[in-house]
This record gives C-alpha cells, structure tokens and sequence, in this order.
C-alpha cells in the first residue's frame, strides 16, 4: 500500500492525536536528556517504545491499513499505557523542573493512547471505527486507493464486455454512455422501480474528473441502488443522476 502522509490530515482525529503523541513524546525526550542522572533506565525503554507506537500509527494512518493491523497496535498500545502510567507516577512529584516537564509530556501521550484505545478496541460498525475507517468488515473500513482503481477498471471491463455481447458490434463506448443515462446494466431498459434498496452514504465522495461514469455523494446523501455487485455499485440520485459509486462508501437502509 503506498504510503501518504495527507492521509494523516484526512481527518481531525488523526491530526490532533499524532500531534499530541508527537509533542509529548518530544518534550519527554528532551527533558530526559537534560537531566539524564535522575532518569531511570527503564525510563529509556519506555521512550523508545511510544516512538515505535507513534511512528506506528502514522505509518499504518498514512498507508490505509488501520483496519488490518488494528488488533496488533491495540495491544501494542495497552502494554505502553501501563508502561506509561508507572513512569509518570515515578516523576510527577520530582523536585526538579525538567522531570516535572517530563511527566507533563507523558501525561499527554497517556491521553491519547487511551483515546486510541476506544478506537482500535471498538468494532467494525460502531461509530468510532466507521469515523476512523478501523472497521474491517463494515462500510465503515475505506477502500483503499489502489483496490478502487483494480474495481473501477473490473466494472468498467465487465460494462464494456456487456455491451460489445449486447450489440454485436465495436460501439461499446456509445452503447455504454446511452445504457447508463437511461439506468441499464443490460440491453434492457431499467427504470427507478427496478432499484434493489435504498442507501446512505457514510461518507462524502467526490467522483474522478476523468470518468465520467463516476457520480459525487454527499455524507448522509439516500440514493437509490441500481446494482450492488461488485465493489462499485451503480446508483441513482434524488436528482436523477445515475453513476457508479464505491460500495465501502455507502450503506444499506433498512426498513
């Protein structure tokens, strides 16, 4: 999975959490140079390992993966949590002002591990994990860029193969744009009556400039599903709009 780092700022969420681990990790290890004689050996350890789950987080954030990997920097996170408490518990009442800056820094970073914790922990449909796309099974978990390329070019291959099958001639591109402003994914004409269900979209889409099969959703947007086969499924818009629109993106309403 390609990693990218505007992912991080994709969502309030991940921007004010890696910040805070960020800073109070740093303000930590600064302090714990500064004044290396009253730290504890096991503090460095310590350090060590919420850079390795800061750096995990962002790496996972920034590669769309949380949803694979969320079990693994739970527990992660739930060993650095206890690890943190200790140490803050240890320096918090120091005389010196440098561990005390230290503890103030570990304190920020014991906020967001526990926030982290509620996020990994919940599971696939709840509101947090469909929020931070952690969920692997729900429409809450993001398709990720690369697999909705893959299933743009698959719908778009079995449209055109469909159509060359329907016409019996080379016009797939004229038969293709005709069916899909009259609402078909055959030869015969598909009307709104012919929709399977209603859907939500769960989050905003805005649809790719260049194909112009794409529609844009709004979050919270109800359309009515055409086809739901595949990853992308083809819908019809209160406006009457119809095009296709990634499925991890929508959910089902039920009556």
């Amino acid at each position: 999975m390609a990693f990218q780092i505007k992912r991080a700022f994709s969502s309030p969420i991940f921007i004010g959490t890696l910040v805070l681990i960020f800073a109070g990790m740093i303000v930590a290890l600064v302090c714990a140079c500064l004044k290396s004689l009253y730290i504890q050996g096991s503090t460095w350890f310590m350090i060590a390992y919420m850079f390795v789950i800061a750096f995990s987080l962002l790496v996972t954030i920034c590669t769309n993966t949380l949803h694979k990997y969320r079990l693994a920097l739970l527990t992660l996170i739930s060993v650095g949590l206890s690890m943190n408490v200790g140490h803050i518990h240890v320096y918090i009442n120091a005389t010196v002002g440098e561990l005390q800056a230290m503890s103030a820094g570990l304190i920020f970073v014991e906020i967001t591990l526990f926030f982290w914790v509620l996020i990994l922990g919940s599971g696939p449909g709840t509101y947090l994990a469909d929020l931070c796309g952690t969920g692997a099974e729900g429409k809450g978990a993001m398709l990720p860029t690369a697999d909705m390329a893959m299933a743009r070019t698959n719908y778009r291959q079995t449209m055109y193969s469909n159509a060359d099958v329907a016409t019996g001639n080379g016009s797939v591109a004229d038969y293709y744009s005709s069916e899909l402003n009259q609402s078909t994914m055959t030869s015969k004409p598909r009307d709104s009556s012919a929709a399977v269900y209603k859907a939500r979209a769960l989050y905003a889409y805005e649809a790719n400039p260049d194909d112009p099969n794409e529609v844009s959703i709004a979050k919270d947007e109800v359309m009515l599903v055409i086809d739901d086969s595949g990853k992308w499924w083809q819908v019809k818009k209160d406006d009457g709009t119809v095009g296709i629109a990634p499925s991890n993106y929508l959910t089902r309403i039920i009556s």
